[in-house]
């Protein structure tokens, strides 16, 4: 059961660095979503976690950018 589990965690953590890899080599987040959507189609549920969890990172450094540059400015 544990080398499973380890394996699902593998397969998410893959796609999580893989995503946020593609992301700073140019891929636009709408087409990660794309992506992710895809995924889903094909029913790849730990790939999609792992895609699932980039974006979320993403999305939340790209607030915290945003709030930082708003502090700056006021």
């Amino acid at each position: 059961m544990y080398e499973t589990q380890g394996l699902k965690n593998d397969i998410i953590y893959q796609f999580y660095y893989i995503s946020l890899y593609d992301y700073e080599k140019g891929t636009e987040l709408d087409e990660l979503r794309i992506i992710l959507y895809d995924y889903e189609e094909k029913e790849m549920y730990l790939e999609c976690e792992g895609i699932k969890l980039a974006i979320e990172q993403i999305e939340f450094t790209e607030l915290i950018k945003n709030i930082i540059n708003d502090n700056k400015r006021n």
